[in-house]
């Protein structure tokens, strides 16, 4: 996998851009706040981080929690009076926390989840996973163009950076999903077709997608998915 340092610092960089102006953005009645958003990605890439540290030791480490939801309710529930202040800083040092840690490990045999090597597990923690999250806050708070854009730069510099398949894929997916709410059908099922080679899972989620409603009635659509 290639660009692995400088997806990390692009993505670094669309935060500090993201938590600038959600200082100043109104409250929202759904979603998470910026601070709990910024929160949750600050705990998974402590987590990660102290599990690629003690591999770089020698050390055997501690794998992720299985009930992902469990834990995400548990903490987000324990922290919601947390700032967006602390939670940008919380999550801006994990994350160049890991970026040392890359430099100073490079690429190896490593899981987490589906990750099967350091690049990969760095991609999907802290690069892929929290642009899915600020694309879902733009649109949820009416900007649809922005987070459209955020996941149409997500899928565009996963390919060229040769990313996984099961990290790509998602990615690929996602534009379909934009793609739909364009109105432009044909080119989300052209890249469902190319998600589902990728990641063959995602072909039972997609008939229970509601961002993909529009595309039910389609006979490809029902086709590549099975119903």
């Amino acid at each position: 996998m290639q660009n692995v340092r400088e997806l990390l610092e692009a993505e670094r960089e669309t935060e500090r851009d993201f938590v600038t102006g959600a200082a100043t953005e109104p409250p929202h009645p759904t979603g998470w706040t910026p601070a709990l958003l910024m929160f949750h990605l600050a705990t998974w890439r402590e987590r990660l981080g102290d599990a690629l540290r003690q591999v770089s030791r020698g050390q055997t480490y501690a794998p992720p929690p299985d009930n992902i939801d469990e834990v995400n309710d548990r903490e987000l529930a324990a922290n919601a009076a947390t700032s967006l202040e602390d939670a940008a800083k919380r999550s801006d040092v994990a994350l160049a926390g890991l970026i040392t840690v890359w430099d100073a490990m490079g690429d190896r045999p490593f899981e987490w989840y589906m990750a099967r090597t350091t690049a990969e597990a760095l991609i999907r923690n802290s690069y892929h996973h929290p642009r899915v999250h600020l694309a879902e806050h733009f649109t949820e708070r009416g900007d649809a163009a922005r987070g459209h854009r955020l996941v149409e730069e997500s899928a565009t510099q996963l390919r060229e950076a040769s990313a996984p398949h099961h990290t790509l894929g998602a990615a690929v997916y996602n534009l379909a999903c934009v793609r739909t709410a364009q109105g432009k059908p044909e080119e989300a099922l052209r890249l469902l077709e190319e998600a589902f080679v990728m990641r063959p899972d995602l072909a039972s989620v997609a008939p229970g997608d509601p961002d993909l409603v529009r595309l039910r009635d389609e006979p490809r659509f029902r086709t590549i998915t099975g119903v």
